[in-house]
C-alpha cells in the first residue's frame, strides 16, 4: 500500500535470522530479491514478485528489509519489537522497525502491511 497513488522505486532484501543477530543497518549483509518501480494504491495491497525465493527451513526465520521511495509499505504500532501480530499454522510475522532513510538508524516500530504468498 502507499500514501498516494504513484509508482515508486521499491527494494527488498532478505536475511537468514533475526535482524537482531547481525548489523541490520550494514547493506552488506543483505540480499536484494527485488528491484523495481512499482505503482502504489492507498486502497489496495500491491503484488511485488521476488526475483529470488527465500527458503525458510522448518524452525527457522528471516528477516525481510523492504524499501519505498514514495510511500508507505507499513503501519505504526505500539506493540513491542519482536511480538507476533500475524501468524497462521506455517509461520509468524513480528513487529520489526522502520527507517526514514534505507540503512540508517531506526526510526519507529512498525508492521509489514502487506501480503505473503507462499510454499510450504
Amino acid at each position: 500500500m502507499g500514501k498516494d497513488d504513484k509508482d515508486s522505486d521499491v527494494q527488498v532484501y532478505y536475511q537468514h535470522g533475526s535482524y537482531d543477530k547481525f548489523d541490520a543497518l550494514d547493506k552488506g549483509k543483505w540480499i536484494e530479491v527485488f528491484k523495481g518501480k512499482v505503482r502504489l494504491d492507498p486502497d489496495e495491497l500491491v503484488n511485488i514478485e521476488l526475483a529470488k525465493d527465500i527458503t525458510i527451513n522448518a524452525g527457522g526465520s528471516a528477516s525481510l528489509y523492504v524499501v519505498s521511495k514514495k510511500g508507505l509499505l507499513f503501519t505504526k504500532t505500539s506493540s513491542k519489537e519482536f511480538s507476533i501480530y500475524a501468524h497462521n499454522a506455517d509461520f509468524d510475522v513480528q513487529v520489526g522497525l522502520s527507517t526514514k532513510k534505507e540503512f540508517q538508524k531506526p526510526d519507529k516500530l512498525a508492521e509489514f502491511a502487506g501480503r505473503i504468498v507462499y510454499e510450504s
